[in-house]
């Protein structure tokens, strides 16, 4: 047991999920940064790969722009400057005619002033990029591995440029798809909100946010932000349209990457360690010969798998036993496969989910078994996580009751007078509004208003 899964000992129980499966080493002498120890960057390899294949598939093409921004190109849109320039990091020995630069804390103030250069006509739209990098941003609030960060990465940032609104709201929708099937791969359903304006990325006239849950909390987790012409304009990105005549591009961007895995963490890992959705997982299964050899084994094992989707551990002792069978739950790997001497002469396996489910099949049933398995397996977390967040979410008729759940669904009129006293009557945030536009009185006032959540966010 790695330690209880608990509001007092969270913290505690977060660090050392990831320390104790080998996902990150956090005793890197600066605050906010870690390594990627060899099992977790495959995991985090594996999801890239996915977003990878995702982005080429919808015709969005990789590109990389340098880690180094020049502060000239960052003042050019003041809301986006003045959000992050307290989390800049300078790059102080480099002095090139005595230009100011600063490490990239998101991409737009590296990308959009060659954007001006590429786009001059509408045969050049529409612009659809992205890239997957580091980030960096000097936290001011504690820390948090693979929640708040100093160094953020790997990430992925899709940018787009698009010759009308109505193309650039199409976009916005691709994005939510793309982002809804790599939860889908998670094993995770989302709480989706679109967001009050105020919330919004800088520069943005509205966003979609993807929320998972945290322990009685819930936490960012990717945004589709429809920056409408703000960025354009601030950047002066133009160009010649159908009629000849000059217009200002209109912009998306959404972003996410290692903050995925949080949610893993959060929403499958338990007092033994990990649980790795089967689409997730660099491991899908574990072969544990007990007192057996490799070369002894007299019946084929075809487990469907390719070779560098299962580990082969041979074990002569009971500690060597033991030991392979914690390895397995503290990383959680999907499925062990144990055989000894008394399961081969009935040419039998023992199957043991990490869910907790356990199988005596056939050998030469393995390769069926293991198919049905993962797929049933990988359904049922997401279902897991889809009754989990139903059951968080409560439509509250007053304060007492809204303070009293882990996400409040009450109404909001939209004023910020009003939002000030459901903060402060609720002691949550307001983290978004339905995507249905559900009609709901305001809590505080009584008016005609919006249904809202409200919960504890990250």
């Amino acid at each position: 047991m790695i330690i209880e899964k608990d509001n007092l000992k969270y913290a505690e129980w977060w660090n050392r999920v990831i320390t104790d499966s080998e996902l990150l080493e956090l005793r890197y002498n600066i605050k906010g940064m870690f390594v990627w120890r060899p099992y977790g960057f495959a995991l985090m390899k594996n999801l890239n790969n996915e977003w990878d294949s995702l982005f080429a598939k919808n015709r969005i093409k990789e590109t990389y722009f340098p880690l180094l921004v020049p502060v000239e190109y960052a003042e050019k849109n003041k809301s986006w400057w003045n959000s992050f320039k307290e989390q800049a990091f300078y790059a102080l020995g480099y002095l090139e005619n005595e230009k100011k630069v600063f490490l990239r804390p998101t991409g737009e103030p590296a990308m959009y002033p060659m954007f001006k250069l590429w786009i001059r006509s509408h045969r050049d739209l529409p612009l659809r990029i992205y890239e997957t990098v580091s980030s960096f941003r000097s936290e001011t609030k504690s820390t948090k591995a693979l929640v708040r960060d100093v160094e953020i990465g790997p990430w992925y940032e899709i940018h787009t440029c698009h010759a009308t609104k109505e193309e650039a709201e199409k976009e916005i929708q691709l994005g939510i798809k793309m982002n809804e099937h790599l939860y889908n791969v998670l094993a995770i359903y989302p709480l989706k909100v679109r967001k009050p304006v105020a919330d919004c990325f800088p520069g943005s006239v509205g966003a979609v946010e993807f929320y998972t849950l945290m322990n009685d909390s819930v936490v960012e987790n990717g945004s589709c932000n429809n920056l409408g012409q703000t960025y354009a304009k601030a950047f002066n990105i133009q160009f010649v349209n159908d009629r000849q005549k000059k217009d200002y591009v209109w912009q998306t961007c959404t972003g996410n990457g290692e903050r995925f895995l949080s949610a893993v963490i959060a929403n499958h890992a338990d007092e033994k360690g990990l649980v790795i959705p089967p689409l997730l997982a660099s491991i899908r299964a574990s072969l544990v010969l007990i007192k057996l050899k490799k070369k002894e084994m007299n019946e084929k094992i075809d487990m469907g798998l390719n070779e560098d989707e299962f580990e082969l551990v041979e074990t002569d002792t009971i500690a060597e036993l033991g030991e392979a069978r914690y390895s397995n739950e503290r990383k959680g790997i999907p499925v062990r496969i144990e055989i000894g001497p008394k399961e081969l002469a009935e040419k039998k396996a023992h199957l043991l989910w990490r869910t907790g489910k356990k199988e005596l099949v056939a050998i030469s049933k393995i390769k069926d078994n293991l198919k049905k398995g993962l797929d049933a397996m990988q359904v049922e977390l997401l279902e897991k996580t889809r009754k989990e967040l139903e059951k968080r979410i409560k439509p509250c008729k007053n304060y007492d009751e809204a303070k009293k759940a882990e996400i409040a669904l009450i109404g909001w009129c939209g004023s910020e007078k009003c939002s000030g006293w459901i903060k402060s009557k609720t002691e949550k945030e307001i983290i978004g509004m339905t995507l249905e536009a559900k009609i709901m009185p305001c809590i505080e006032c009584k008016k005609k208003g919006e249904a809202i959540y409200v919960s504890k966010s990250y």
